[in-house]
């Protein structure tokens, strides 16, 4: 009986209860937001994705086509989340609540206090929402513009690729804090579960990268002809994929998001003809060019496999840091080596896409090819005329993401 009472006593102690964090709520309110965040912002990619078929293929009669409504929900919902953080984070800073002071927020306009990577996706929404009717007005004036390169395209762009910026310094932002915690998460391979959320992310930002490349033609210079659809390839290979390893120091971290974003790059693909099929059928629309081979809504196999590269590149970066971490050194830390690996990665992009497309083109039953898909064609005296400039598209990549992925390591605001 006594024994009883000792353990039931000692099983209430408040002694024994793990205490909640002074910082809980902060934690709470940004790491929710983090994952809201992550939703819209593939929810937002899924309808770009759609959006650029849909003007190729279907036609844009109005601002509300259904990829539009699907990005720019995405898009706005992400701003408005943003909003809010700032804002109660704002009323929490100035009510000196914990976890909210000059250490973890930036002040905003000389009164808003907010975390940084809400501030930096907010201002990208918000430049996303102005050119949203800035591109319409240009659509009314020049009809269906199918190129990136129109003047709210970019605007577009840029407020797109703030807004990516912006959602993984969110994250990395509460691993820093996580690892400082003390308190080790729940893992799977190695990773918690914010540090999966984050090589989601530059999965995402890659997954931008393979439907955009039909944007990057063939530029002719007198009787020379430079392919340029390897610059963004190796540029977002060096970026993206140096970021994860940088993160988390952990060799492998590359691998899987490239592995990640074959998966999203799958998805993708399989979601666009299906959905565009749909919509014709159940809005009573008509395709642009009917029957015509190749302007047909189908699977792009080419772009589905195009992720190998990225998978290549990303062997050569959890290589080198695993050589490294065997080593006891910094995980690519040093400058020489970053700028060979940014050379090493960029190759792929060079010389996969042409042989990706000549495999699929020996399948009868892939042809004929999607649209957009030519720009990959063999052109072995255009890839090697590139060469020099996909080399330094990649060097450069690694160096800005070797400054990202130091802020991304360290900040924790």
């Amino acid at each position: 009986m006594a024994q009883s009472t000792v353990r039931s006593s000692v099983k209430l102690s408040p002694q024994t209860r793990i205490a909640k964090p002074p910082d809980f709520a902060e934690r709470r309110l940004r790491r929710v937001g983090a994952w809201l965040l992550l939703f819209l912002a593939l929810l937002a990619e899924l309808g770009l994705a759609w959006d650029r078929s849909w003007h190729d293929l279907v036609g844009r009669d109005t601002f509300f086509t259904p990829p539009h409504i699907l990005l720019y929900s995405g898009i706005g919902g992400a701003g408005l989340i943003a909003l809010f953080v700032v804002l109660v984070d704002t009323l929490r800073y100035y009510r000196k609540q914990p976890g909210v002071n000059d250490d973890s927020t930036i002040m905003v306009l000389r009164f808003f206090h907010g975390p940084l990577g809400y501030v930096l996706l907010g201002f990208g929404a918000l430049i996303d929402l102005l050119a949203a009717p800035l591109d319409n007005y240009w659509h009314m004036l020049y009809g269906i513009d199918l190129t990136l390169w129109s003047p709210f395209h970019i605007m577009g762009t840029i407020g797109g690729i703030i807004v990516g910026l912006g959602i993984i310094f969110v994250f990395a932002s509460e691993v820093v804090i996580e690892r400082q915690a003390g308190h080790p998460p729940r893992r799977f391979l190695g990773m918690s579960g914010l540090e999966w959320g984050t090589l989601v992310l530059l999965a995402a930002y890659m997954n931008l990268t393979i439907p955009a490349d039909s944007a990057f033609t063939t530029i002719t210079v007198g009787s020379l002809q430079f392919v340029t659809y390897p610059l963004p390839l190796a540029f977002t290979a060096g970026f993206s994929l140096l970021a994860a390893v940088k993160i988390t120091h952990k060799p492998g971290s590359a691998t899987l998001t490239a592995l990640l974003l074959w998966l999203e790059t799958i998805y993708t693909m399989a979601f666009v003809p299906l959905a565009i099929r749909f919509m014709v059928t159940r809005l009573g629309l008509h395709y642009r060019f009917p029957g015509l081979p190749g302007r047909m809504p189908v699977f792009n196999v080419t772009l589905a496999l195009l992720p190998l590269l990225f998978v290549v590149s990303a062997l050569i970066i959890d290589g080198v840091a695993y050589w490294q971490h065997r080593q006891g050194k910094d995980t690519l830390g040093a400058l020489p080596t970053i700028w060979l690996l940014g050379a090493l990665i960029a190759l792929p992009a060079l010389v996969m896409p042409s042989w990706i497309v000549q495999f699929v083109e020996s399948i009868p039953v892939l042809l004929p090819l999607p649209v957009g898909v030519s720009i990959f064609d063999p052109n072995w005296s255009s890839i090697l005329l590139i060469l020099p400039f996909g080399l330094l598209a990649g060097i450069l990549a690694v160096t800005l993401s070797t400054f990202f992925g130091n802020c991304w390591r360290w900040n924790n605001r």
